[in-house]
C-alpha cells in the first residue's frame, strides 16, 4: 500500500488540465512547513508571474516573493503604484518575514545597452591593436573600471528597490564576461597582453583567478549594497559535476579554489538531460552532483543553494525532454540529504504553464519536508560512503552501495553520535527494499521509492530503530511521522 501512494500524490501534485497556473496552486494540497524554520527561501528563474501567483507562491510554498529580473523597464514601474512591482514591493515591506523579496540582478543583459560605453581595453585585441576577428571578446585582463562600471549599473537599479523594501536574497543570473577555455582559448592567445600577463602560468588556473577578480568587484559592491539580504549567490559558483569525467573538463570551468568567494555559498545547476544522462546511466544527475558537493566538503563548505529543473521543451532538446515528477521529488531529497538548504527553481521554455508550475510545488513540497529535518542537515555530517567518485578518483562517492545502479542511498551523521538521516532512492525501476552498510550504525534495510524514501535511524543501547519520515513518498508532509 505505500508504494501506491507514490502514484496518487503525483496525480493530486500535478493536475493541470485547464486551471490556469494559480488555479494549480491554489487547488493542489498544500505542502506543511516547520514554524520558525531558518531554511533559505526559494527563489525562481524564468517567467515573471501575476501578483496572485507570485503571493501563493510566497505563502504556502516556500518561496521568496517574486520582484523579477532587474532592467530599467522594470524599475521605471516602480513610479507606477499599481503596476506589480509597486505592489510586490508594498508587499514585502509589510511583512518582510512573511513575504522575504527576492532580486535577480542580471549584468548580461544590462551590459546591452552600454557596452559601447566600456573601455575599449575590455576587448581582446591582436598585435596590431584589431579586434579579434572583429568582435568585441571579453579579456580576461579588462580593467577593473569595466566591472566597477557593471556594479555601478546593477546598484543604481537596486537602490530604487531598496527604497522601497528589503532584500532577503539576490541572485546574479552570470553568464557574461570572461568566459571558459573551450570557448575563447584560441582567441585570448591572439592577445599579446593576455598571453604576456599569463606567462608560465597554467591556463586553467590564470582564467580562474582572473574571473574570480572581476567578479569579486560586483559581487562584494553588491552586497555591500544589501548587508541585510540572507543570501548573495552568482550563478554559478561551485566545484565542476564534470570534474575528472573526461580529459579536457577544466575548459568548461573555472577553479572553485578562486570562484568560491564570489558567492555567499557554493550553488551548482545540474539541470535533467543537461549535459547528462537523466536520471540513470552513468553519467547521471545526483553522480554530478555529489561531485560537485564532494568537491564543496573538502574545503569545509557543507552547505548549498542549487539551481533546479528537472527539464524543458525545445529544439535541440531529447525526448523525453522532462522528467515525471516522483523522480524529480526522490532527486531532490537526495540533494537536500546532501546539504541543500534552498535552491532555484529554473524554467527555461515559457510558453506552457502545464509544464513548469508542477516544477514549483516538487520543489516547494521538498523544501518543506526538510524544513522539519533541518537540525539534521545543520548540525550533522554528510558521510563519505565506503568508496571514492567515480570521477575525481580522490574525493569520496558521498553515498553507499546497494548492489544496484539504480538504487542511490545517502546519509547524514548527527553530530550526537546516535541518529542518522537515511535517504533511499529508487532512480529508475520498481520500488526495492535495499540493504547498505553504514560506519557506527551497521546494515540497515530501506525502501528505495521512485520519490524518495527519507528515515530517521536511533541506536540506544545496540538497538536500531528507523523511521519512514515521508510516509507518502509524493506529498511527504503530508501524514508523515513526528521528528522530534
Amino acid at each position: 500500500m505505500r508504494w501506491t501512494l507514490v502514484v496518487v500524490g503525483i496525480a493530486l501534485a500535478t493536475s493541470v488540465s485547464a486551471e490556469s497556473a494559480l488555479e494549480q496552486l491554489q487547488n493542489a494540497p498544500k505542502p506543511i512547513f516547520k514554524e520558525g524554520h531558518t531554511l533559505l527561501p526559494l527563489s525562481t528563474w524564468g517567467p515573471e508571474f501575476d501578483f496572485g501567483i507570485r503571493k501563493e507562491l510566497c505563502e504556502n510554498w516556500g518561496y521568496c516573493l517574486q520582484f523579477g529580473r532587474l532592467r530599467p523597464q522594470l524599475v521605471e514601474r516602480l513610479d507606477d503604484p499599481e503596476s506589480v512591482e509597486s505592489k510586490v514591493c508594498a508587499l514585502a515591506k509589510s511583512d518582510p518575514a512573511k513575504y522575504p523579496l527576492h532580486v535577480v540582478t542580471a549584468p548580461a543583459f544590462t551590459i546591452r545597452s552600454f557596452i559601447d560605453e566600456l573601455p575599449e581595453e575590455t576587448w581582446c585585441h591582436d598585435a596590431e591593436d584589431n579586434l579579434i576577428d572583429g568582435k568585441k571578446v571579453w579579456s580576461p585582463e579588462a580593467p577593473d573600471r569595466t566591472f566597477e562600471m557593471i556594479a555601478e549599473r546593477e546598484e543604481r537599479m537596486i537602490s530604487k528597490v531598496l527604497q522601497r523594501a528589503p532584500i532577503t536574497i539576490l541572485t546574479n543570473g552570470g553568464e557574461y564576461s570572461v568566459g571558459v577555455l573551450g570557448f575563447e582559448q584560441k582567441r585570448w592567445e591572439q592577445d599579446p597582453k593576455v598571453m604576456a600577463a599569463k606567462g608560465d602560468m597554467d591556463w586553467f588556473e590564470y582564467v580562474s583567478m582572473r574571473k574570480a577578480h572581476h567578479e569579486l568587484i560586483v559581487s562584494d559592491r553588491l552586497r555591500e549594497l544589501v548587508p541585510g539580504r540572507r543570501l548573495y549567490v552568482y550563478y554559478f559558483t561551485d566545484g565542476c559535476s564534470h570534474r575528472g569525467r573526461y580529459g579536457s573538463w577544466w575548459q568548461w570551468a573555472w577553479d572553485y579554489k578562486w570562484m568560491r568567494p564570489v558567492s555567499d555559498m557554493p550553488n551548482s545547476s545540474v539541470y535533467w538531460r543537461h549535459f547528462n544522462d537523466g536520471w540513470v546511466g552513468g553519467n547521471d544527475c545526483l553522480t554530478q552532483a555529489l561531485n560537485a558537493t564532494a568537491q564543496h566538503l573538502a574545503v569545509g563548505d557543507r552547505l548549498s543553494y542549487n539551481w533546479m529543473s528537472p527539464g524543458w521543451p525545445g529544439k535541440g532538446r531529447p525526448a523525453p525532454d522532462t522528467s515525471d515528477p516522483e523522480h524529480y521529488i526522490g532527486y531532490m531529497k537526495c540533494y537536500y540529504t546532501a546539504g541543500m538548504i534552498g535552491g532555484v527553481a529554473g524554467y527555461f521554455a515559457y510558453d506552457s504553464e502545464d509544464n513548469w508550475m508542477w516544477q514549483l510545488m516538487c520543489l516547494g513540497r521538498v523544501q518543506a519536508l526538510f524544513s522539519h529535518l533541518e537540525d539534521f542537515v545543520r548540525n550533522s555530517d554528510l558521510l563519505p560512503g565506503p568508496d571514492l567518485h567515480v570521477w575525481s578518483k580522490t574525493l569520496p562517492a558521498c553515498e553507499f552501495p546497494t548492489g544496484s545502479k539504480e538504487a542511490r542511498v545517502l546519509a547524514r551523521a548527527h553530530h550526537d553520535g546516535n541518529q542518522w538521516l537515511v535517504t533511499a532512492w529508487a532512480a529508475a525501476g520498481d520500488a526495492r527494499e535495499v540493504e547498505v552498510e553504514i560506519p557506527r550504525l551497521g546494515k540497515i534495510s530501506v525502501g528505495a521509492r521512485s520519490a524518495g524514501s527519507v528515515y530517521l535511524v536511533r541506536k540506544a543501547d545496540g538497538q536500531v530503530t528507523k523511521t519512514l519520515i515521508d510516509t507518502n513518498a509524493a506529498l511527504p508532509t503530508q501524514n508523515m511521522a513526528p521528528v522530534d
